[in-house]
Order: C-alpha cells, then structure tokens, then sequence
C-alpha cells in the first residue's frame, strides 16, 4: 500500500515517518514536500491555494498513491472537496485526531506553540463533536518557547520542556492533545508519565489510514 503524505515544511517528514514506523510499517509512504504551499499562504486559503493542495492530491492520485495524507494542518479544508476528485481516501491532518479527542473527552487540553494553532484545533475539535453528536470542553495550553527549547537543547530538553506541560494540564482535563506534528517525537516519552491519554496527529493519521486501507482491500 503507498500513501502519500503532502508536506507544507520539511520538519514534519520525521514525525510522519515515526508514526508509520510503530503504527503502519507495511505501507509504503512517500513524502511530498512543496515548500510553495506555506511561502504562498498568507492570512487565508483563497481559491488559487485551494486549487493547488487540489491538483497535489490529484497528480497522488494518478501516480500510484493508494491514500493521501495531508501534514500541513492550514489546508485541512480542502480534503472536503477534493476528496470527490479521487477515487481514494484522503484525510487531513486535523481529521483523525480530533475524531480520536472528541470521543476521549469531554475535557480536551490541546497544547499549542501559537495561537493560531489553538484557534484552528478547537475549530475542528468542536466539529469532530458535533459529527459525534458528544460535547468538549477545550482546555488550550500556549507554550510559545518550544521550538527554540528544541533547537538549543535538543529532543531531550523539549520533551522535558513538553512533560511539564502535560503534567500542569493532566489534572484538568481526561485526554492531551499535542497540537502540532512536531511534538510526536515526544509521545512515547509522555506517555511513560502522563495520567491522561495523549494524542499526537501523525499517530492518529497513520492509524486511520491503515484501517481506511484494510477495509478497502
């Protein structure tokens, strides 16, 4: 099985590639990388960017992808409409995961690095519940220090830096959610400690998908 999993930034390869190790390391990934769709984005998804994510799911299509993935968290709209241009399924990087925290729930702490971020996941949190006919309750942790934590002390220090988060936000809420493909490296770390759940995107995507796949065949 090839998936093709279509990146706006080189940092989210590693995460994918480390979900699809533990969850799903049968499928064949190939990595799309178009650095164009997040140089491109300005404040919102206008038509020609839509049209663009459209055609990279279709050229995957045609090309021997059996799946598409999608890592660049800003244009999870457009899985809405492209999907009715392929044969194939096709999930965004919010999808899975926020079906998987809603059902967790009902108290949802989602850790973010920008607010952008926060709003975006709550938006999608919040839609994932009503399709679940369930009702969440988002408890947003802003830790804006996380990538330079990464990039002067190493994968040690941010997962360090990460478990103290989790910890602050375990006691109020039933699941965690980390934010951001970036902080997946981190999950198995946070999970030899954490009292709650953690939900990482890559993990929930790749999950997904091999049961997308294994329904299919």
């Amino acid at each position: 099985m090839r998936i093709v999993m279509v990146h706006a930034v080189a940092e989210s390869i590693p995460p994918v590639k480390l979900a699809f190790d533990e969850i799903f390391p049968e499928a064949e990934v190939v990595n799309l990388l178009d650095e164009g769709l997040l140089l491109d984005f300005g404040e919102e998804l206008t038509p020609k960017l839509r049209r663009r994510m459209s055609q990279v799911i279709c050229y995957s299509a045609e090309h021997g992808a059996d799946a598409v993935g999608l890592a660049c968290s800003v244009y999870a709209p457009v899985v809405d409409s492209a999907k009715d241009l392929v044969d194939i399924p096709v999930v965004s990087s919010y999808g899975p995961v926020m079906a998987e925290a809603a059902a967790a729930g009902p108290r949802v702490g989602i850790i973010g690095t920008v607010n952008a971020t926060l709003r975006d996941s709550e938006f999608y949190l919040n839609k994932a519940a009503v399709e679940q006919s369930v009702a969440v309750e988002v408890v947003p942790c802003l830790a804006p220090d996380l990538i330079q934590v990464l990039r002067q002390e190493g994968q040690e220090g941010f997962e360090r830096r990460l478990g103290e988060e989790v910890t602050k936000l375990a006691p109020q809420v039933d699941v965690v959610l980390l934010g951001q493909f970036s902080m997946a490296s981190a999950l198995e770390y946070l999970k030899g400690f954490s009292s709650v759940p953690i939900l990482s995107a890559p993990h929930s995507s790749a999950k997904r998908l091999k049961e997308m796949l294994s329904q299919s065949s």
